[in-house]
């Protein structure tokens, strides 16, 4: 088998796990979906299963891919003369957008599940709150700051505080792709208020 052909086979053998443990999850609920339910849907073994993920928490967090840039890097990258919060609202609404380029709506339904759980929720904001600091000092850098002072780091909360408040108003009004950078400027346009 060709390298090409069997990277192909993975991706479907990957796209059809995904699909079925989605199916299951908005079926039955998270919590009542097992590994077994999820190989037998997508016709693969639980040994399978776990070639392509560590457990099912992976099916609705995947990981990031390691040329995907992280937000503190897309921040320093625009251009020195807009503000923290201008350039934030830039780097989310493209980095939201990218999310959702894809062909099919994998992503909306695994945020959806998400949401609908409050323990993966929680594990969502914590998992927020845990990378927040890597704001700091792209927000220094812009606010002409030290990553001491207290202003780079209410901005990196608050910044992290909206994007939450985007996504479960953007999954409570449907997870629409139309309606997603209107509430981005929505919320950034509040901020700008704020922060300046």
């Amino acid at each position: 088998m060709s390298q090409g052909l069997r990277a192909r086979k993975k991706e479907q053998t990957h796209g059809a796990i995904v699909a079925a443990a989605l199916d299951l999850f908005e079926a039955k609920g998270y919590d009542a979906t097992t590994i077994e339910d999820i190989a037998e849907a997508s016709n693969v073994s639980s040994r399978t299963f776990f070639r392509y993920f560590d457990s099912k928490l992976d099916v609705v967090f995947p990981g990031k891919s390691d040329d995907e840039p992280l937000m503190a890097e897309c921040l320093d990258a625009r251009p020195s003369e807009e503000g923290p919060v201008e350039a934030a609202h830039h780097v989310i609404r493209e980095m939201l957008a990218e999310m959702l380029a894809g062909d099919d709506d994998t992503t909306m339904r695994q945020l959806r599940v998400v949401m609908a759980n409050p323990s993966l929720r929680a594990l969502a904001v914590e998992h927020s709150q845990q990378h927040r600091g890597e704001l700091v000092p792209a927000f220094a850098k812009r606010m002409h700051a030290s990553p001491e002072d207290v202003g780079p780091h209410v901005l990196a909360a608050a910044v992290a505080e909206a994007i939450w408040v985007i996504v479960e108003r953007w999954v409570a009004a449907g997870a629409t792709p139309r309606s997603l950078g209107a509430m981005v400027d929505e919320t950034f346009t509040l901020l700008q208020k704020g922060f300046g």
